[in-house]
């Protein structure tokens, strides 16, 4: 393995590839998507386009690995919460405060998300992808269901989605200004609304009854 300054290869272009990210990131948030270039995020990482291709083939691969990254910084702080604790509801509010609080607390990373959620440019399948992976950390860390089988995990993945895709809607809404809520207000309100619905959904038997009758049906 190749040293320079007896710091290896691999750790060189490790290094690189996060200044280039992290340069992505300070582009979206001051210039927007619009104005991203692989000109621009060189220009701000001191790196030239030869390490830019080193890392990654296009723009599009690098606007991906960002978002990417936050999504799994989320996942990291939520689950790192969420251990140790055993009632639902503190869970469930922990997860909340320690996902919603990476993006909250770092302006550029809400300016990546809500980019991603515009659904404008090379981000915009990138905010369903996130939504079916987080439900699938909810199903992991929350006990939605016995979701101790694949049948399980089946039965209880739509109120998975339903949760996150409600709270993926309030969050952008918080982030972009539209709905004024401080932090301690959204892991409030959304810890309330997921508890409550899981305690209906529970009370109805939606974590594992079988498929409802369709009440238009006659019969």
């Amino acid at each position: 393995m190749s040293t320079y300054r007896g710091v290896p290869e691999a750790e060189r272009r490790a290094a690189r590839r996060a200044a280039l990210m992290d340069a992505a990131l300070d582009a979206l948030h001051e210039d927007g998507l619009a104005a991203i270039s692989v000109r621009a995020v060189c220009a701000r990482s001191r790196l030239t386009p030869r390490y830019f291709y080193e890392s990654f083939p296009d723009l599009d691969a690098l606007l991906d690995a960002v978002v990417d990254a936050i999504s799994d910084e989320v996942i990291a702080a939520a689950v790192a919460a969420v251990d140790g604790e055993t009632a639902l509801d503190a869970k469930v509010w922990a997860a909340i405060d320690a996902g919603y609080g990476v993006v909250a607390d770092d302006r550029r990373k809400a300016t990546a998300v809500l980019i991603c959620a515009a659904g404008s440019g090379p981000l915009r399948l990138r905010r369903h992808d996130l939504l079916v992976r987080f439900a699938e950390v909810v199903l992991t860390a929350l006990p939605l269901a016995a979701a101790d089988s694949a049948a399980a995990r089946a039965e209880a993945r739509p109120l998975a989605l339903f949760l996150m895709g409600g709270a993926a809607e309030v969050i952008e809404a918080v982030l972009s200004g539209a709905l004024p809520l401080s932090r301690a207000q959204v892991v409030d309100r959304l810890s309330r609304l997921w508890l409550a619905t899981l305690d209906a959904a529970s009370a109805v038997g939606q974590s594992a009854g079988g498929p409802r009758r369709d009440p238009r049906a006659g019969g």
